[in-house]
C-alpha cells in the first residue's frame, strides 16, 4: 500500500541545486565581466603608452638627425616641415585621424596654429598638470563626441632648446613669423604650455566584452541544464532508489507488526524522515533484543571464562615452547662442540617440560651419552629403537618420551630421551612438538658440525697466508679490504707512515678506482691475471701480480660474462732491488764496452795531438806577429784540451789496482766543503754539510773520495741559481755502509735523463761547459771501492739528489 506525499527527497534535493547553480552562475559572470574589463582597460593602456613611445621616437629623430642635416644643408633656412618636431610629430599622427576609436592631439594654450588650440578637456588636463607639476601622466575615462574615451595626456614643457621658436619673435626664425605671425612667443623656459593627449575608443569594446558574456552565460545554462539532468539521473538511482527499497522493507515491517498508526504518520514526510522514524523503531526492537540477550550472555559468561582459561594455558604452552627454540639457537652459537651443546641444551629442555631427567644417547659411532642431571644414569632404550630411529617416529609411554635426533638430510644421529616422575605430565605432550625438537636438534648439531669445519679451514688457511714472507690481500670490486697478511700489514703501515695499519696496499700504490689509474677492474672484467709494476715517489718499485676471483654470470647475462661482484687476490713483491742490480749490470757493461772504446780512441789520438802541440810550439817561437801569435794559442788550447779528455778517458779504461787504503769520508767531506765554500759564497750560493770527521772509515784512498764529492759539488754548485742556490752536503752510517748525500734545489734530473746521467759523454750542461765524463769517472771509482750511488731528486730542496754508498771499515754502525 503506497501513501502520496507533498515533498520528496528528490525535490528538495533539485530545489536546492538549482538556487545554488543560478547563484554560482551569478558569481560567475560578475567575475568574469570584471576581469574581461580589467583585461581591456591593459590592453587600451598599452596601445596608448605605444603611441607615446611612436611620438617620442618621431620627435627625437627631428632632433637628433633630422634637424641638424637640414642646418648642414640650409645653413640659413628654417623649413618648418623638415625641422619643427612639433608640426612633424602632428602631421604624422594626423594619419590616426581616419582609425576609427583612436585619437591623438598635441594642443597648447595660445597655440601658434589655431587649429591645435586646446578645448575645454584639454584646458582642464593643463591645469591639472600646472597646479600638479610633479604628475608626469594623466590617464582615465571622459566622454568624447557622446563616446566613452580611454584618456591618457602628459604635459608639454618648454625647454631650453623649445626657446628658439617659442621664446621672443626678434630671435625666432623668420620663417615662422611669415608663416604664423605673432602667435605662440614668450614662453618662458620649464613651463607648461600644452598638452599630449592619446585617446582610444572603449564603447566599441565594452559592447563586445558584453556580448561575450551572454554568450558564455547562455553556454553556462546548456551545461547546467545538462548538469541538472545526470545529477537528477544519478541521484534517483543512487539515492532515491536504495532509500525507496529501506522503506519498502520498514512499511512491510510496520505492516507486518500491526505498526498502522505509525505508518500514517510516514508517509507525511519525505524519505529520509521515513528512514530516520523507522531506525528509531527500528532501535525500540533492538533494546528489546538486548534485553533478551543480556540473560543469554550472562549464561555463556561462565563458558567463556572456563575456554578462555584453557585457551591461555595453550598460549602459555606454546609461547614457552617459543621460547625454548630460541634459547636452543643461542646455545648452539655459543657452543664450540657438540658436548657443550648437549650440556648447554638438556637443562633448558628439562625445565620447559617439567622432566625429571633428559639423557642423548648417541646412537651412530661414539655411543656417548649425555645427561641432564649430571648424576642421572645412561637411560635404556627401548627394544624397537632401531625402528624409531629408522622410521624418524616418536614413542610415548606412561613416563617417558623417546626423539630420533635427525639432520636436515635425514640421518638419525642419536635419541633423546626424556622422563617424567608425573605420569600425567607425560600424558599433556605434543607428540608434534618432541619430533619437531628432534630435528630441531639434529639440524643444531649438524650445523655445529659445520660450522666446526668451516673454522679449522679458515684457520689453516689464515696460516698458510700469514706465513707468506711476501704482502697478500684479498679485495673486493671496489676495491674494499676484505682481508691481508701481516706483511701487507707491515708494508702499509711503512708506505704510510703509521697512517694505514690494516694491509689496504692498492690506495696506497694509486689504485682508487679511477679510470686508468690501474688494472684491476679490467682484470676483474676479463677474469685473467695481470701483472702490473708500480714506482713510488721514493723510488720503491713494485710487482703487482692481480689473481681475480669472479663469480659465475647471473643466469639472464646471455653472453655468459663474468660479473662485476667477483674479488681478487692481490700479490705483491718488491722488485726495488732487482731493478737496481739490473741497472747496475747495465751500466757495468756499458762501461766495460766504453772502456775499451776509449781506450782504442785514446791510443789512436793521442800520438796525432802530441805531434800538433810539438810542431804548434815551434811555430810560436818562430813567429812575431799578434795575430799569428793569438791564432797558435787558439791551436795550443784546443790540443791541450783534447789530451785531458783523452787522459780522463784513459784513466777511466785503464785497470786500476786493488788497493787497501781508508780514510775518514767525515773529514775529507768538510774539507770538500771548506773548499768550495769561497766559491759558493762569490755566486751568492749556500752550502751546508752535516759531516762529523771520525763517525765514518770507508774503503776508498782519500783523493778518490775527494775527486768523487769534488765531482758531485761542483756539478751541484753549476746547477744551482745564483743569488739564492742552496748545495747540502751531508754524511750518516747505517747498517755498515757510509751514505753521503750531495743535494741542491736546482732543476733536478728529468725522468728520461735517469737512465743515462752516468754514461760517458751525456751532459745536461750548455756546450763546452764540460765534456759528460765527470759522473761516468764517479760511477768507476764508486763501483770499484764496492760502493753503489743512486740519483734522483729530492721531496725537500726540489733539485738533484745523488746518494754514494760505500763500505765502512769502522765507525758507527
Amino acid at each position: 500500500m503506497h501513501f502520496p506525499r507533498p515533498f520528496t527527497l528528490q525535490a528538495k534535493f533539485l530545489s536546492g541545486l538549482s538556487v545554488a547553480t543560478l547563484l554560482m552562475g551569478v558569481c560567475f559572470a560578475g567575475g568574469f565581466y570584471l576581469h574581461m574589463r580589467t583585461v581591456l582597460e591593459e590592453e587600451v593602456r598599452d596601445k596608448a603608452r605605444l603611441i607615446f613611445l611612436q611620438v617620442d621616437s618621431i620627435q627625437r629623430y627631428v632632433r637628433s638627425n633630422l634637424r641638424p642635416r637640414m642646418y648642414g644643408v640650409v645653413p640659413d633656412q628654417f623649413i618648418i616641415e623638415a625641422m619643427s618636431s612639433s608640426y612633424i610629430s602632428r602631421e604624422i599622427m594626423d594619419g590616426m585621424r581616419n582609425v576609427e576609436g583612436q585619437l591623438y592631439r598635441r594642443v597648447a594654450i595660445s597655440a601658434r596654429n589655431p587649429d591645435y588650440e586646446a578645448n575645454t578637456l584639454e584646458r582642464e588636463l593643463i591645469d591639472y598638470f600646472r597646479a600638479n607639476e610633479d604628475a608626469g601622466l594623466w590617464q582615465g575615462y571622459r566622454d568624447v563626441d557622446g563616446a566613452e574615451f580611454y584618456i591618457m595626456a602628459r604635459p608639454v614643457v618648454f625647454t631650453e632648446e623649445c626657446m628658439y621658436c617659442h621664446g621672443h619673435p626678434e630671435t625666432a626664425p623668420q620663417e615662422i613669423i611669415n608663416t604664423y605671425g605673432n602667435r605662440g612667443f614668450d614662453h618662458v623656459v620649464n613651463t607648461i604650455g600644452g598638452v599630449d593627449l592619446v585617446g582610444l575608443s572603449v564603447t566599441n569594446g565594452v559592447a563586445r566584452l558584453q556580448r561575450t558574456i551572454f554568450g558564455y552565460f547562455g553556454f553556462f545554462a546548456l551545461a547546467a541544464m545538462v548538469f541538472f539532468s545526470v545529477t537528477n539521473l544519478l541521484f534517483k538511482v543512487l539515492v532515491v532508489k536504495n532509500i525507496k527499497r529501506l522503506s519498502t522493507m520498514f512499511r512491510d515491517n510496520l505492516e507486518v507488526t500491526g505498526g498502522t498508526e505509525l505508518l500514517n504518520k510516514l508517509v507525511e514526510r519525505d524519505e529520509i524522515e521515513e528512514l530516520e522514524a523507522g531506525m528509531q523503531e527500528l532501535n525500540s526492537h533492538l533494546l528489546e533484543a538486548r534485553r533478551q540477550l543480556e540473560g543469554y550472555a550472562d549464561r555463556l559468561r561462565d563458558m567463556v571464562e572456563e575456554r578462555t582459561g584453557d585457551l591461555m594455558h595453550e598460549a602459555q604452552e606454546r609461547r614457552a615452547d617459543v621460547e625454548l627454540f630460541v634459547r636452543l639457537l643461542a646455545d648452539m652459537r655459543s657452543s664450540n662442540s657438540r658436548a657443550d651443546l648437549w650440556r648447554l641444551t638438556l637443562p633448558e629442555i628439562g625445565r620447559r617440560f617439567r622432566a625429571s631427567s633428559v639423557s642423548y644417547v648417541c646412537t651412530f659411532s661414539s655411543q656417548r651419552h649425555f645427561s641432564w642431571p649430571d648424576e642421572a644414569e645412561r637411560p635404556r632404550l627401548p627394544d624397537n629403537w632401531v625402528d624409531l630411529l629408522t622410521d624418524s617416529r616418536t614413542c610415548l609411554d606412561e613416563d617417558s618420551a623417546f626423539i630420533p635426533v635427525e639432520s636436515s638430510e635425514g640421518t638419525a644421529e642419536g635419541m633423546l630421551c626424556i622422563h617424567w616422575a608425573d605420569r600425567r605430565v607425560a600424558k599433556r605432550q605434543d607428540h608434534d612438538l618432541l619430533q619437531a625438537l628432534g630435528r630441531q636438534l639434529g639440524m643444531a648439531a649438524e650445523n655445529l658440525t659445520a660450522l666446526d669445519n668451516l673454522t679449522r679451514q679458515k684457520a689453516t688457511l689464515q696460516s698458510i697466508v700469514e706465513g707468506i714472507s711476501d704482502p697478500l690481500v684479498l679485495m673486493d670490486s671496489i676495491y674494499g679490504l676484505i682481508m691481508a697478511n701481516q706483511a701487507a700489514r707491515d708494508l702499509a703501515s711503512e708506505l704510510s707512515g703509521g697512517v694505514v695499519t690494516d694491509g689496504a696496499l692498492l690506495p696506497l700504490f694509486g689504485c682508487t678506482g679511477g679510470k686508468g689509474d690501474c688494472h684491476m677492474a679490467a682484470a676483474l672484467q676479463s677474469g685473467r691475471t695481470h701483472v702490473e709494476n708500480v714506482t713510488l715517489e721514493g723510488g720503491r718499485s713494485f710487482a703487482l701480480n692481480m689473481y681475480p676471483i669472479v663469480s659465475p654470470a647471473p643466469p639472464d647475462d646471455a653472453g655468459g660474462r663474468p660479473n662485476g661482484g667477483g674479488r681478487i687476490v692481490v700479490y705483491a713483491r718488491e722488485t726495488t732491488r732487482e731493478k737496481r742490480m739490473l741497472a747496475r749490470v747495465q751500466q757495468s757493461e756499458k762501461m766495460i764496452t766504453v772502456g775499451k772504446l776509449a781506450a782504442g780512441l785514446a791510443h789512436e789520438i793521442n800520438n796525432p795531438l802530441g805531434v800538433i802541440l810539438c810542431y804548434a810550439e815551434l811555430l810560436r817561437q818562430n813567429m812575431a806577429e799578434e795575430q799569428q801569435l793569438q791564432d797558435v794559442d787558439v791551436i795550443l788550447r784546443h790540443t791541450r784540451q783534447a789530451q785531458r779528455v783523452l787522459t780522463d778517458l784513459l784513466n777511466f779504461a785503464r785497470p786500476k789496482p786493488s788497493s787497501d787504503a781508508t780514510c775518514d769520508a767525515g773529514r775529507v767531506a768538510a774539507g770538500i766543503a771548506e773548499v768550495f765554500s769561497v766559491q759558493a759564497s762569490k755566486k751568492g750560493i749556500t752550502l751546508l754539510t752535516d759531516a762529523t770527521p771520525g763517525t765514518a772509515i770507508v774503503a776508498m784512498a782519500e783523493s778518490k773520495l775527494e775527486q768523487v764529492l769534488s765531482n758531485l759539488v761542483l756539478n751541484a754548485l753549476d746547477a744551482v741559481p745564483e743569488s739564492g742556490g742552496q748545495v747540502f752536503m751531508g754524511l750518516h752510517a747505517r747498517n755498515g755502509m757510509a751514505h753521503v748525500v750531495v743535494k741542491d734545489n736546482g732543476p733536478g734530473v728529468l725522468g728520461d735523463d735517469m737512465g743515462r746521467i752516468f754514461d760517458p759523454f751525456f751532459t745536461t750542461k750548455a756546450p763546452g761547459a764540460g765534456t759528460g765524463l765527470g759522473l761516468t769517472i764517479v760511477y768507476g771509482i764508486v763501483a770499484e771501492a764496492g760502493g753503489a750511488i743512486d740519483v734522483g731528486n729530492d721531496p725537500v730542496l726540489g733539485g738533484a739528489r745523488f746518494e754514494v754508498r760505500l763500505p765502512l771499515v769502522r765507525g758507527d754502525q
